[in-house]
């Protein structure tokens, strides 16, 4: 039997009791494009195409598993991944999303606990494992030395087992730190995942190309430090004498480049200590080094390395640390591998990311940093405005408390600056019809108002919680507008519109882009963008697919529910692919080909008709028909009488027929006198349009006859030729004198 192990190939495998090592069900043998993904603390995921013709199409089925690898070291070989989800065909083709066997974790629950502190990270992970339900083939390691707490008491600040190990605030990642490595059941927390390598990237060689999301240009040299002392009349800003402090990299820079730091809420006490908060800073910082944040595709990666450390590169794995150099500065510093894409079928990376890592770990906790940010920001403006309030109300000055018009006939409450109606300007108001306030005298107008009818009338109004059926206003501000219906959410804040499912980002639009994100809520699909070219000043309308994806131009099919595509554009390389097009008009809408096309490599499927209406014309090149012999098979001598054939044309002179096929003048044939041939006088030539069904001939055909004829014509004059020759030989010679 063949050992698949050792195969850059998907295993199939059932849904349960599964021989990991085994065949399994199969393997997926006819997989496009298998690539598997993983990142720094963050998501394990493959994904891979197949077609419904495959010879296992009808055993994907979601819930089953495959198994194949995500890298090329021994932690990632043989992976086990499920199959999450398998989408509708599209030309023939599904998609097969598959989540690795360690998303099993976000179906497992946390039993309440009790809380622990000053342990270390291992028993964290052992207490974790006592609380799981279901318990499943889990094993947890850690060396980190680090000790903290971890709190299983409140059922709600971790809803799965995953939320425990990292993405939420007092998660095991959180509170302990580390690098999470991931086998199949095996959960490693490490103080260092990776491994120093020696491969030096060199930045600027085949480097220039790739997204830089932070280039040497946003390097600082120097820094600028400021602060504000003291209070009221004595706060004074205090600077360094010397303006600014280089970093040690200032001399490998052209020039200088000076941040300004306020160092104010460190409350520097005097210039000195000012001083040595600044050269902190620029240590703790790395001031003068650039920051290193590469995506780049494998084969570009691999042309910034020299030939030496090429296997190394080729070895490197997630977490690993490379050196990179900037030589034009004079600078090396490390980075790590935070994310890669591993291609299944090829055995090789198709990218790899290096610098600060943006994972779904990270990505949560974050989330929730910025949750609790804005909480604590509406928390500010909230209690100033109630602290505000209380002031007024504490100190509200000199009042009077009247009955109006009279104790007798007590119709209104009223709380007035002064005694009387008709001098008070500042008035409360309290009758069968309201409350109210007025500014402007008891006559005057009620800005702050509740009347009998439901309303309130306010200039300004702080609130924790507004609860209403409508809000009608001119002019919301400072404020985020949610919207939720089930797993759909969207939310509008600071200018942006979300639109989230299952808590995860689907679409964003901004004042100049709408953009499209993966099933992940992470990476960007694409988008509609509005651009300016800045030498011209002209402003365009951008529809653009990132890499990894594709922008398809189509229709919607209802018979099929499903969106078929025309047009595809490669986001990796721009390339444009046409299917099932029909080009109907030009640009001006009048009803004409497309001209002046310049194609290269135009291919035309087996037994597809190409008809032209005018001439063609090759300037000067060739028609080329392939004829190597190791395209055909069953090959012997033709049979056909070429001359003979060729006797049976019948040539005649005749006009093509005017607006008969169509009334369409620019489709008209010519109207010059022709010759040619009948088509139903040469049945040998002839060929049925799979369109119209009009007879035409196969011009293949006749010129392999006419090569035919003429080699048999050729062939008969050299035998004529040699008969001829032959009696000349045999008759005898006469010489003069000499019989």
């Amino acid at each position: 039997m063949e050992d698949f192990s050792r195969m850059s190939t998907i295993i199939l495998h059932d849904k349960k009791n599964n021989n990991w090592n085994s065949l399994g069900i199969g393997p997926l043998q006819d997989a496009i494009n298998p690539l598997s993904t993983r990142e720094r603390n963050g998501i394990y995921d493959m994904t891979f195409q197949y077609p419904v013709v495959g010879k296992l199409f009808h055993e994907l089925k979601v819930g089953r598993w495959v198994v194949a690898d995500a890298g090329p070291t021994l932690v990632a070989k043989s992976q086990r991944f499920e199959i999450a989800q398998i989408t509708k065909p599209i030309k023939g083709i599904v998609t097969v999303y598959c989540e690795h066997y360690r998303y099993k974790l976000l179906r497992t629950m946390v039993k309440i606990g009790s809380k622990y502190s000053n342990i270390s990270a291992q028993t964290a992970l052992n207490q974790l494992r006592s609380q799981m339900e279901p318990k499943s083939d889990f094993t947890f390691y850690s060396d980190v030395r680090t000790t903290s707490s971890i709190d299983f008491t409140d059922p709600a600040k971790y809803k799965n087992a995953q939320e425990v190990l990292g993405g939420v605030a007092g998660s095991i990642l959180d509170n302990f730190g580390g690098e999470y490595l991931f086998n199949n059941n095996q959960v490693r927390l490490l103080a260092k995942a990776g491994t120093d390598t020696n491969v030096v990237i060199a930045y600027g060689k085949n480097l220039t190309d790739i997204n830089q999301e932070e280039s040497i240009e946003n390097t600082y040299t120097s820094i600028y430090g400021w602060a504000k002392i003291g209070n009221g009349d004595d706060e004074k800003i205090i600077t360094l004498p010397e303006v600014y402090i280089d970093s040690d990299y200032v001399g490998n820079y052209t020039e200088r480049r000076i941040q300004m730091v306020d160092f104010s809420d460190k409350e520097p006490k005097d210039v000195a200590a000012l001083r040595g908060m600044v050269q902190s800073f620029i240590k703790s910082n790395n001031v003068g080094i650039p920051r290193v944040s590469i995506k780049a595709s494998y084969v570009d990666l691999a042309s910034s390395v020299s030939k030496e450390q090429l296997k190394n590169l080729e070895i490197v794995d997630l977490c690993d640390w490379v050196t990179v150099a900037f030589n034009q500065l004079n600078i090396n510093t490390t980075a790590q591998i935070v994310k890669t894409v591993w291609n299944i079928a090829l055995d090789r990376y198709e990218s790899i990311e290096l610098g600060e890592a943006r994972t779904d770990f990270a990505k949560v906790i974050e989330d929730s940093k910025t949750d609790t940010e804005d909480i604590k920001d509406k928390l500010g403006w909230l209690e100033q405005a109630q602290k505000e309030a209380s002031d007024i109300i504490k100190n509200p000055g000199k009042g009077h408390v009247v009955i109006y018009p009279s104790i007798a006939d007590p119709q209104e409450l009223l709380i007035m600056d002064t005694t009387d109606v008709n001098t008070a300007r500042k008035v409360w108001r309290w009758n069968v019809g309201g409350l109210g306030f007025s500014s402007t005298g008891y006559n005057g107008t009620y800005g702050l108002a509740m009347t009998n009818n439901g309303a309130i009338v306010a200039d300004r109004m702080t609130t924790g919680t507004l609860r209403a059926i409508n809000i009608i206003g001119v002019a919301i501000t400072g404020s985020t507008i949610t919207s939720e219906s089930g797993a759909s959410q969207i939310t509008m804040s600071s200018g942006t519109i979300k639109n989230l499912w299952n808590g995860k980002l689907f679409s964003e639009m901004t004042g100049g882009a709408f953009r499209l994100y993966k099933s992940n809520g992470i990476n960007t699909l694409g988008g509609l963008y509005r651009t300016l070219y800045i030498p011209t000043g002209r402003e365009y309308l951008n529809i653009s697919a990132y890499p990894g994806t594709d922008l398809w131009l189509g229709r919607y099919d209802s018979s099929s529910d499903a969106h078929v595509g025309s047009i595809r554009v490669n986001g990796n390389n721009g390339h444009v692919s046409l299917f099932n097009t029909i080009f109907e008009t030009d640009v001006n809408g009048n009803d004409k080909a497309l001209r002046n096309i310049f194609i290269t490599g135009l291919k035309v499927p087996n037994n597809a008709p190409v008809n032209f209406y005018s001439s063609l014309n090759m300037n000067g090149y060739s028609i080329i028909n392939q004829s190597d012999i190791r395209l055909k098979e069953n090959i012997e001598n033709t049979a056909i009488d070429g001359i003979e054939e060729t006797k049976k044309l019948n040539f005649v002179e005749f006009n093509r027929k005017q607006n008969y096929q169509t009334r369409n003048k620019q489709k008209q044939p010519s109207a010059k006198r022709e010759l040619g041939l009948i088509a139903q006088y040469s049945p040998f030539l002839c060929a049925q349009d799979t369109e119209d069904h009009y007879l035409g001939l196969d011009m293949n055909k006749q010129i392999m006859l006419n090569s035919l004829t003429n080699k048999q014509l050729i062939e008969r004059i050299e035998h004529l030729e040699g008969k001829v020759n032959r009696k000349n030989r045999n008759k005898r010679k006469y010489h003069r004198g000499v019989i």
